[in-house]
This record gives C-alpha cells, sequence and structure tokens, in this order.
C-alpha cells in the first residue's frame, strides 16, 4: 500500500537565520507574521512574502545589578550557572502579539524575550519610515526597578524554591535567607533565626530555631542544623501537609488551608481530586504509631497531629557521599527518612550507599530504590511539650573555617542595619557588610544573589485576550484592556496590565504608554516555561484564564475575574488564584500549551499540553464542575514539541516538533485521531528556490481565519548550497492550506448537483471546503473578531479560477442564513443586516465577486461611476448588493452624526468632559442628504431640514463650515459628491484641482498624513463612532441610540469595509494587508 501523498506549502519565506526555540512563529491578529530566528525577530506580511519585511535586533546589554558578592562565593553552587554561562550575542527566546488595538495606530505590539531573561514591547514604526521596530517598553527594567525599591523582599522571602549557598540545592519552599546572629567554630549547641514570610501567601512573620552541630572532617565541615517550626503557623492561605496511609504506606499530601470553621479546617490539595469534594480535618486530630524500633523517638508510641505546616526544607546535599565515613554520626542504618515523590513525601528507612546515591526501602515496598540525596531528608519530628515541628538538615562546607561573628556597634543599628559582618577565619582578611541594605551595591550571600537572578530570568511570555469590565460595554474602549504575563526561572509569573491608547493617530505623539504593574504569581515551584491565555466570556463577569507549565512537568491553571483588575495589589499578590492542577504522567519539561473553548460546549476548555520528550496530553476541564478529564496522552514525537495549536473551534490540533514532523489530529467523540494535512489544495505554487532539506520544526501558527497553517522550519546546513543557499537560506516559514482538513462541522453545506464542479477537486473536498469557508464568514460576523479575511479571501479567489458558481453559491448560502431572503430581494433589506454584515459584504463584493472591482478600487471609489467599468452582465447583481450596502452604512453613518449635533444641542455637555466623539462635516453631510432626499430614508431627510433651521446655534456644539476652499489656488469647492471634489479654479488659471474627500466626514482631506484602508481605498482624516460598527439593524430612532459615553474614544475602522486603517507606507516598507 502506497503511503498517502504529502502537502506542499502553497507559499514560503526564507529566513536569514535558524530559530532555536519553541513557537518561534507567532501570527498577529493584524495578519503579520513574527519568526525569532537567532538574534533577529523577522517581521512578515503573508500576502507579500517576497515584499519588504520589518526586523528586530537582539543585541547585548549590560546586566542588571542586584548585589555584590564576595570572591570565596564564587564556587557556590547556585552560582555555577551563572559562571558557566558564555552566551556573548542573545539569541531570541519567546515572541508574542498583543490584541489589536494596543499600539498607537491601532496595530498590534510585539513582546520579546531573549535568552539573557529581558523582556521587551515593540510598536511598528508606522511614522519613523525605517525598518526596525521600535522599543516602546523594557518590562525587564521595569520589573528590576520595583525589585530594587522594595528591596527584593517582597519576592526574595517568598521564592520557591530556596537554593543552599555552599551546595547548590534546594533547602525550603519559601523559606526566609538565613540571617546569623551567633555562630562560632566550636561544637557547642547554637541558636540563630530566619526572618521572612513562610511562604507567598503566608502574612504572619515566623521565627524557626535553629541547632546547629559541627562534624570536622580534613576534608570537609559537615553542619547538622534543626529547624523549630511552631504549629501556629498554620493560618488561612498557607501550605499545609496532610498525614495519610494506603495500606502500609506511609506519606504527608501537600495542600493548602482554605478556611477554619469551628475546630476544623477546609485542606484543598495539590493533587487533582477526580471527584471534586471538599476535604475537612479536625486540629486536633493526632496519629499513633508503634515505635517498637525505636525510628522516631525515644518512646514507644509516637504520637503526631494529623496536619502539619509545610516544611519543603532541609534535603540532603549532594556532597552526603563524601562523609560516608561519618555515617554513624549523621546517617544510622534503617533510620527513618522522608522522600519527595509523586507530589508527596513518602516515608522511607535509610540502607547505604550506591554510587554518590542513597538507598531507600520505602514503607509499604519490598523493593530499595535509589534516590538522589537532594530528594531525601530527614523528617519533621513532633514535640507535644512545646507545640512545634522539628526538622534536621545537614550543610556540608567546603572551607575548612566557619566564619567569625564580628559585633554589630551600636551606630550602624541606630540606623536600621541589623545585619550581620562577616570576615573570614583567616587573619587580617575582612569582608564588607553582608546585607546591609539588601541595596545593588552591598555585598550578599551567594543564595541571595541566585534566588535575585532567577527572579529578572525571562523565559517566556504570552498576551492575554482583550479583557473587558463588563460583556455590556463592548463598545467602551477605555474600559479595556489586556494582560502581558512573563514566566521566569524563580517560578513566578510578573502580570503588567495595558490599557488602550486615550487616542490614535497616524502621526507621531509622544504619549507614554498606559501600563500598570499588577503583581507576581508565585506559580510553579520549578521554571516557567509555558504560557497560555484565554477568556471565559460571561455578561456579569467575565474571567480570564492563564495555564502555566514548568520545567519539572507541572500545569497549573490561574482564574481571576476581569473586575478584580480595577483595584490594585501588593506585589505579591495577584488577582489569580489556583483553579485547578493538571497531574502529568512524567516530569518531562512543559515546552508548549496551547488553550482552546471548543464551540460545540462553551463550558469547557480543551488544554493541550507539549513535553520536551516528544508526547503530548490534551486534557478537557469543565469550567462548572471543576473537573478534568484526560482526553488522551500521545507520543506523537519523537524529539521535543515545539508547537501546538488548536484550530476551529478545538474540533482540530496541529503539533510539530524538533523531529522536523508536523501532524494534523482531529477531536471526534471525545478522542483525538491523527490525520494528515490535505494535500490537494487549491493555489499551489511550485518553485524551485524552495530547498526541501529541513531537519526540525520550531512552531505552528493559524491565520486569522483558520485556513492556513504557518510552520517555521530549520534547514541542514550541510546540504544546502554553498554558494546561492547557504547565507541567506539557513530557515523557511512554510504556508499549508488547512481548509480541506477532513471532519464534520456545522454549518454544513448541502451543495446542488447542477453546479459546475471543479475539475481538481471532487464533490466532498468542495463540500469540506465549504462548510470551512461557512464557519469562517460566520466567525465574522461578531464585532470582537478583527476583520482580517486575507486567507478567506485568498481562498475564495482561487477556487473561483475553476469553480466561480461553487463560491457564489457558498457567498449566497451564507447570506440566506443571515437575511432568509432571496437573492434577488437583497438590495431592498439591507436594513436588516448588522453593520459588521454589511462591511464583510462590501468585502466579499470588492475583492472577490467583482472581477474589475479591484483595479477600480485602486483608483477612485467613487460609487457612481463605478457601474461604467462593469462590462459582465453577471457581475451587476454583484455591483448592485455594493451599492445597497454602502448606501445602507453611509445613511448610518450620516444619521449617527446628525442626531449627535442635535442631542448636544438639547442637552449641552460638562466642559470637564472629555474624550466624547463630536462629528466633523455636518454641513457636507446635509448637503449630500438634500441632493438625495428622494432615495433616503425619511428620518434622515427631518433631521436634516432640523440641523439646517439650526446652523446658527451649531458651531456651538461642533464644526459647521459650509464653504470650502482649495489648498492649491484658494478657489471655492462645491459639495458634489461624497467621494471626490474639484476646485472651481481662479480666473486667471482655469485649472480644476481635484480632492479627496474624508470618507468619515465628506470634507476635503487636508494635505497631513491620513487614515488609509487598504480595501476601498478610501481615505479619512477623522474617524467614525464606535456604534456604527456595532449596531444589528437600522436604528428605528438614531437620537434614542446614541449614548455620549459609548461615543468616547473611536476605533480607526473604515466605515465601510471594517477593516483596521492605516498610514499608507511606501512600496519599500512593510504594510499590514487585512484583505
Amino acid at each position: 500500500m502506497s503511503p498517502p501523498p504529502t502537502a506542499a506549502p502553497f507559499q514560503f519565506a526564507s529566513l536569514v537565520n535558524t530559530p532555536s526555540f519553541p513557537n518561534a512563529v507567532v501570527w498577529s491578529a493584524d495578519n503579520l507574521i513574527a519568526v525569532a530566528t537567532g538574534d533577529i525577530v523577522t517581521i512578515l506580511n503573508p500576502a507579500n512574502l517576497q515584499g519588504p519585511r520589518g526586523v528586530i535586533n537582539v543585541v547585548a546589554e549590560k546586566p542588571f545589578s542586584v548585589g555584590v558578592i564576595d570572591r570565596d562565593d564564587l564556587p557556590s553552587g547556585c552560582l555555577l550557572p551563572t559562571r558557566l554561562a558564555r552566551d556573548r550575542q542573545p539569541c531570541v527566546r519567546s515572541i508574542s502579539w498583543s490584541p489589536v488595538g494596543y499600539s498607537p495606530n491601532n496595530g498590534c505590539l510585539l513582546a520579546v524575550c531573549t535568552t539573557e531573561g529581558r523582556v521587551k514591547v515593540y510598536r511598528e514604526p508606522s511614522c519613523e519610515f525605517q525598518a526596525e521596530w521600535i522599543e516602546v517598553m523594557d518590562i525587564s527594567a521595569l520589573l528590576h526597578g520595583h525589585l530594587v525599591k522594595t528591596d527584593f523582599r517582597e519576592l526574595e522571602t517568598s521564592l520557591l524554591p530556596v537554593v543552599d549557598d555552599s551546595t547548590g540545592q534546594t533547602l525550603a519552599e519559601g523559606a526566609a535567607t538565613a540571617d546569623i546572629t551567633n555562630l562560632k567554630s566550636t561544637r557547642e549547641t547554637k541558636r540563630r533565626r530566619v526572618d521572612g514570610n513562610y511562604l507567598a501567601s503566608c502574612t504572619q512573620k515566623i521565627n524557626p530555631t535553629y541547632d546547629i552541630v559541627l562534624y570536622e572532617s580534613n576534608a570537609v565541615n559537615v553542619v547538622e542544623e534543626s529547624l523549630v517550626f511552631e504549629s501556629s503557623l498554620m493560618q488561612k492561605g498557607s501550605p499545609v501537609e496532610v498525614f495519610d496511609m494506603d495500606g502500609e504506606q506511609h506519606f504527608w499530601r501537600a495542600g493548602r488551608l482554605l478556611s477554619f470553621e469551628g475546630s476544623r479546617v477546609l485542606v484543598q490539595f495539590c493533587e487533582a481530586d477526580e471527584n471534586g469534594e471538599e476535604h475537612w480535618f479536625e486540629t486536633d486530630s493526632t496519629i499513633s504509631m508503634n515505635n517498637q524500633h525505636n525510628l522516631y523517638a525515644a518512646v514507644e508510641d509516637y504520637t503526631f497531629p494529623q496536619i502539619r505546616p509545610s516544611m519543603n526544607i532541609a534535603h540532603l546535599p549532594e556532597q552526603i557521599f563524601m562523609v560516608k565515613h561519618k555515617v554513624g554520626e549523621i546517617l544510622k542504618a534503617r533510620q527513618v527518612l522522608e522522600v519527595w515523590a509523586r507530589d508527596r513525601w513518602l516515608e522511607g528507612i535509610f540502607v547505604g550507599f550506591a554510587d554518590g546515591q542513597l538507598m531507600v526501602e520505602l514503607s509499604g515496598d519490598a523493593e530499595i530504590v535509589t534516590l538522589h540525596p537532594n530528594d531525601v531528608r530527614f523528617p519533621p519530628l513532633w514535640n507535644a511539650q512545646e507545640k512545634s515541628w522539628k526538622v534536621t538538615a545537614v550543610r556540608v562546607l567546603n572551607e575548612p573555617e566557619l566564619p567569625e561573628v564580628v559585633k554589630v556597634n551600636k551606630t550602624s543599628k541606630a540606623k536600621g542595619n541589623n545585619s550581620l559582618q562577616i570576615k573570614s577565619g583567616a587573619k587580617g582578611k575582612k569582608t564588607p557588610n553582608r546585607r546591609a541594605k539588601n541595596n545593588t551595591d552591598d555585598v550578599i550571600e551567594a543564595h541571595q544573589y541566585a534566588s535575585r537572578s532567577s527572579m529578572l530570568a525571562s523565559l517566556v511570555l504570552a498576551w492575554s485576550p482583550v479583557l473587558r469590565l463588563s460583556a455590556d460595554d463592548a463598545d467602551n474602549s477605555c474600559e479595556c484592556f489586556c494582560l502581558l504575563a512573563v514566566g521566569t526561572k524563580s517560578g513566578t509569573i510578573s502580570i503588567w496590565k495595558f490599557n488602550r491608547p486615550l487616542y490614535y493617530s497616524v502621526e507621531q505623539h509622544d504619549d507614554p504608554m498606559q501600563m500598570v504593574f499588577v503583581g507576581v504569581l508565585h506559580a510553579q515551584s520549578a521554571w516557567v516555561t509555558a504560557l497560555s491565555w484565554t477568556l471565559l466570556a460571561s455578561d456579569s463577569s467575565p474571567q480570564a484564564l492563564l495555564v502555566s507549565g514548568g520545567s519539572d512537568g507541572s500545569v497549573k491553571i490561574w482564574l481571576a475575574r476581569v473586575c478584580d483588575f480595577k483595584r490594585s495589589f501588593q506585589a505579591n499578590q495577584t488577582p489569580f488564584s489556583l483553579f485547578s492542577q493538571i497531574t502529568v504522567g512524567d516530569n518531562a519539561l512543559v515546552s508548549t500549551l496551547s488553550l482552546c473553548i471548543p464551540s460545540q460546549s462553551r463550558q469547557k476548555i480543551l488544554v493541550a499540553v507539549g513535553k520536551g520528550s516528544g508526547s503530548f496530553e490534551v486534557w478537557m476541564l469543565n469550567i462548572v464542575t471543576k473537573r478534568l478529564k484526560k482526553v488522551g496522552s500521545y507520543d506523537a514525537h519523537v524529539q521535543a514539541v515545539t508547537g501546538l495549536a488548536w484550530a476551529f473551534g478545538g474540533h482540530c490540533l496541529y503539533s510539530c516538533s524538533q523531529d522536523n514532523s508536523t501532524h494534523g489530529w482531529i477531536l471526534h467523540k471525545g478522542a483525538l485521531f491523527k490525520a494528515s494535512i490535505p494535500p490537494n489544495n487549491p493555489g499551489i505554487r511550485s518553485s524551485s528556490d524552495f530547498p526541501s532539506v529541513s531537519d526540525s520544526s520550531y512552531g505552528v501558527a493559524l491565520s486569522p481565519a483558520n485556513l492556513v497553517l504557518a510552520v517555521a522550519r530549520r534547514f541542514d546546513a550541510g546540504q544546502l548550497d554553498h554558494m546561492y543557499q547557504k547565507r541567506t537560506q539557513k530557515a523557511a516559514v512554510e504556508f499549508f492550506w488547512i481548509g480541506g482538513q477532513e471532519f464534520k462541522m456545522s454549518p454544513h453545506i448541502n451543495l446542488k448537483l447542477d453546479i459546475d464542479l471543479c475539475p481538481w477537486f471532487t464533490k466532498e473536498e468542495l463540500f469540506i471546503w465549504g462548510s470551512k469557508l461557512l464557519w469562517s464568514l460566520n466567525h465574522y460576523e461578531s464585532y470582537d473578531k478583527p476583520l482580517v479575511v486575507w486567507d478567506a479571501l485568498a481562498a475564495l479567489l482561487a477556487f473561483k479560477q475553476c469553480a466561480t458558481e461553487f463560491i457564489e453559491y457558498l457567498i449566497l448560502s451564507w447570506l440566506a442564513s443571515s437575511t432568509n431572503d432571496t437573492f434577488s430581494d437583497l438590495p431592498g433589506h439591507m436594513s436588516l443586516l448588522s453593520s459588521r454584515q454589511l462591511q464583510l459584504i462590501n468585502v466579499l463584493c470588492r475583492r472577490v465577486m467583482v472581477s474589475s472591482g479591484r483595479k477600480v478600487a485602486k483608483g477612485s471609489s467613487m460609487l457612481p461611476n463605478l457601474a461604467e467599468s462593469y462590462d459582465v452582465k453577471d457581475e451587476e447583481k454583484w455591483l448592485n448588493i455594493l451599492l445597497s450596502s454602502e448606501k445602507e452604512l453611509r445613511e448610518r453613518l450620516v444619521g449617527f452624526s446628525l442626531s449627535t449635533v442635535l442631542t448636544h444641542l438639547s442637552h449641552p455637555a460638562p466642559e470637564d468632559e472629555s474624550g466624547r466623539w463630536n462629528p466633523v462635516g455636518i454641513a457636507q453631510m446635509v448637503e449630500w442628504v438634500m441632493q438625495n432626499q428622494d432615495n433616503v430614508q425619511h428620518e434622515l431627510n427631518l433631521m436634516a431640514a432640523e440641523v439646517r433651521g439650526l446652523a446658527e446655534r451649531i458651531s456651538d456644539v461642533c464644526d459647521y463650515t459650509e464653504e470650502e476652499h482649495c489648498c492649491y489656488c484658494s478657489a471655492s469647492i462645491p459639495f458634489e459628491s461624497p467621494e471626490v471634489a474639484f476646485c472651481k479654479g481662479d480666473g486667471e488659471a482655469p485649472q480644476k484641482h481635484k480632492h479627496t474627500r474624508c470618507a468619515v466626514s465628506m470634507q476635503v482631506c487636508p494635505l497631513t498624513p491620513l487614515w488609509f484602508c487598504m480595501c476601498c481605498r478610501r481615505r479619512a482624516s477623522y474617524l467614525p463612532p464606535n456604534q456604527l460598527h456595532t449596531t444589528v439593524n437600522r436604528p428605528s430612532d438614531f437620537s434614542s441610540f446614541i449614548k455620549p459615553l459609548l461615543n468616547r474614544f473611536p476605533t480607526p475602522l473604515c466605515p465601510f469595509c471594517g477593516i483596521s486603517l492605516q498610514r499608507l507606507q511606501p512600496d519599500f516598507l512593510l504594510s499590514k494587508s487585512p484583505v
């Protein structure tokens, strides 16, 4: 049996550098593609891949100052990554596009994270006339400034994990930095205190006590420290551990204390609970163990509480095998240990050493396991009299001498300096103040330096969708914002809130970016390696959902109400709370995440988790019941999964891997089935210049209409032509049609048998493509979706070459589903359609159905003259639809403008109210109504007559200029058309100058830069109101429809096409192509 045919890309773009990290290609909502390749981010226009490109160059920068360490601390294990770092030129690690509307020109912002851990935000150079994008914000610098301002204490005392300064091993989750007050190099018992927060969620300071015993050796010094934790540390929100048994196996389950109710406490376990039950425990509940072997203490029956504070601390150091000759003093045979495995502390018995590791016999298991010392510790012991837990930690010091104490003088204490000054044990050697003020110029501990560096070492970032404080205020752009999440090596995620600009402009302006630092989310106990967002829409209380993945394989789901972002939080607090946690089968690194809310079930969320092992898992989360269901685990690739993307509302999933494989998957009846990318597609282009020598893939991205899949591939340098390819074609972005992916979805079209089918496609293949195209058109009817239809129009134009009747029938089917009218009745029922549907009709007519429409659009957009250019009789009906649709939109625009003026006259706004939309060109609009009074609705005639009668008063609320003059010869310009104008010329030179009129105000456009529509080629100097784009039909009464508050901050959208307006760029610079 022959293998299925392989899909071929219909276009590609060569890259001058190679990608290196997952998710290297991202597709913006305004139809730009960014590719991270080495130290360059390349920005492409998919409609013109061989044309101009944008670029972001990443350069090495000076590291942030987090403090100074003593030279003697350089050999510390926690500083090993810093000492071994040899990257002279940083690379781009992660990139992400913001939603549309957050740059000054209504475009998308691009956030870039480098291997240096730096995060910056860039915008399109719309006014600078250059290819390199403009930096607008340095997120890392802002975070560093905040940490310095707070002396790193808000985060440093609560981070997970804290690293031992001598061994580089993890000491505690959330334990504070040690502040030694009395320490001498003797064998007597000493005591010291630790100040700080126990965990990020704890608000009470704790002071566990240390008992230190020193074992001297010729090679190393061993310090045995005992930490005492009082049971009173347990409070609401603090992490706890609960004792449990599974047969003969004893273990402690990790959880969080949610609330108190008398003597009972409610605990939420970190492990996923399939039953969703609440777990209540008595605070005075105890466990009695038969201590016949005297393993725990010198008592026969060892009794301890069932609940204890979380004490993830005192892991054994890796160098424990170096002192095994002292095993009688440190580790005793058959001594009880605790082992961290399966997300819990398991009880075990020490057996011996094996190749630098520990052999432990787990309770209830007959087999002996070999474990790394970092996963083992001495069990905490309960002291009933003092009501406290004692944890024993072992530290191995490489230096033969311990530091001595230098007394802190009263002068420094008076200044607020209560830290310790330490000097070396050797005579004459002193070190400066170790922790004077936590200032970046002070000497700090090695583990402090590593901890602070990890706070600033960013790894991954992701933008959220547009968030609105209320779903009812969709028009009020001032209530819209988005969030940027940045994951770091410390396991934290910093959250940044970006508001929309107060106004948009095609000219350069210096208004600062509207950004607020929300806070830091303590998300993972390891590196944060993947992030993904989605929005849970609701009419009353929308919610933002963030999923984070770690290098330890853990995946956590966080939830926050959008309304909570109105208030401010402390730096170590955010509105997010842990909603659920996915328990993965292994500890493989999470390389990529992809979320989707299925179109068939809005109460569920699909979570795809890609791993560094080459497998990926799919989970389904029920938002209402909070239950997680595993769809399946798939060993789809042999190397790391570098990209995952859901398509068509959760029906399809696409994955790619470093092994150069790209797969499609179909979700059907709760299971995922493998499916190849369809090979038979429209518009296939073959090129001999495209090298087929790729050896790895580094990300997939979907077009706005989900019809095109982009894959970033790296080429095998050894197989490239050294003269013509090796320098300029190191990688490429390939584009595949996926509209022919076979699966059932609604709406499903019923194709007539008498339609002349395309000879290149079977009837079944046209069925499949038709359902995808209908899905895309219906998807764009929502105003929340930016109208970017490049891929849909490209597919329709490709099919039109071979199946014109199929395309015509497809568009008519979409129109019929909205109006229930026949084709001949459609022009007379435009008032029943929403503005978004009318705009989409205009785009389809101009760019697809009217063959000469594109040529006419590039010239004059004067609609009364459009019909003269059409000779094809079959296109007259589509031209009639186009003219009727644009006439309906123009009447709505004029109606909004006239009614707004009349509303301002009858209800004057306060003088201090800013941001209102004030219509311009009222005189021209009145003149247009009077010239077409027989063809416009009756209400417009009445409003125009009323406004003309109040001409003297109108100048108090808006500009009312009846006479316009030519900017070239000062001659008057009569109003003859809403599209173009000609001046009368002066007496000496009767030449008439041609002018373009604003598509919104109908006034003559000035010579300053203008807004430009890439579809209808119109220009605008003013912006329409937001209500024009959101109306569901023609208002019966314009005056009652106007809401002054919602007229604030108009968005630069074409009133006739609905696509984003932009500044017209020269041919040598990158521009966007929504169509």
